[in-house]
């Protein structure tokens, strides 16, 4: 969370030649969502971290109302994707409309843990005071299809960022709205087994070949991003088989800071390797990003080594 005290401003993207049935909004740097305008629905895809933000969403797109259903679409249930909900469900929902999402982010809004992580917020400042951890109203576990008349969104399952994540597909527009389970420079792993789980959902992903791939966080729209975020991934993999068969990994890799240059990746190699800017250098977020993946990587290897090492013969 990047800044937990004042309120970002709410800006529309302007359009850089996709089509116009799809308007992208984004508050300072913490989050990009979308808003797609088909024949029946206007589609309000996440929430934003607070009700003022999607209070500013749906005034936005009031005009684009007339004659058409809302709804909202969660892509997962983070925080800064999510927490605007009240503002359409729930006793003090401005426009009712239905919530959809995956069933895991329903869980995840109702429980004990999701409390616990907005109360300190809450009582850190105004800006998260309005928040209410407002669940999906439809719910489903493999996909879902929504006919929009003139565009169909396809709601992709794409776990791995999160075990609820899942990613929004417009096959007429050859259009992936990508949530977190994409990101440039390069996607968030928070654990080991959740690795190889996200790196399929970008092989998912990228076997659509959309036209164009609109994450999150990032501000890109190059299909290019996802054959990156693949490559970034084998990249880690690479260096950490290398420094593993070499013998150069310590006993202490767990909290080594330098885990990145231990294995021969240090960050500033990553960021050009995946065409960032150099500015990154400065952004501790994604330096923490890198190191994790490297982290979460060398637990797999070391974990399969082990397995292989119980069922060989000896």
């Amino acid at each position: 969370m990047k800044d937990e005290g004042q309120q970002p401003g709410l800006t529309e993207v302007p359009n850089k030649g996709w089509d116009e049935r799809l308007r992208l909004f984004k508050a300072g740097d913490e989050v990009d969502t979308s808003v797609l305008v088909t024949a029946r629905y206007v589609v309000i895809i996440d929430t934003m971290a607070t009700p003022e933000l999607a209070q500013a969403i749906l005034e936005s797109v009031q005009p684009s109302l007339e004659g058409r259903q809302l709804l909202v679409i969660n892509t997962h249930a983070d925080y800064d994707h999510c927490w605007g909900n009240a503002i359409f469900a729930g006793p003090d929902a401005v426009y009712l409309a239905p919530i959809i999402a995956h069933e895991q982010a329903r869980r995840r809004l109702q429980s004990d843990e999701a409390r616990r992580y907005l109360a300190p917020r809450q009582q850190a400042g105004a800006r998260f005071a309005n928040v209410q951890l407002v669940a999906p109203t439809i719910t489903f576990t493999d996909s879902l299809r929504i006919d929009g008349g003139d565009l169909t969104l396809e709601l992709i399952p794409t776990p791995g960022h999160t075990s609820d994540h899942i990613a929004v597909w417009v096959p007429e527009l050859s259009l992936l709205l990508a949530g977190d389970a994409a990101e440039h420079p390069f996607p968030y792993v928070e654990e080991a087994q959740t690795l190889p789980i996200l790196r399929h959902s970008l092989e998912r992903m990228a076997a659509l070949n959309a036209a164009t791939v609109i994450p999150c966080h990032g501000g890109t729209t190059d299909p290019a991003l996802l054959t990156r975020n693949i490559a970034y991934f084998e990249a880690v993999e690479h260096h950490a088989r290398s420094a593993l068969a070499s013998g150069l990994v310590p006993t202490d890799w767990h909290e080594r800071e330098d885990i990145a240059e231990v294995v021969g990746l240090p960050y500033e190699q990553a960021l050009e390797d995946v065409e960032a800017d150099p500015a990154y250098n400065e952004d501790d977020m994604y330096r923490s990003f890198h190191r994790a993946a490297v982290r979460a990587t060398l637990a797999n290897l070391q974990a399969d080594a082990s397995v292989q090492a119980i069922t060989q013969p000896g």
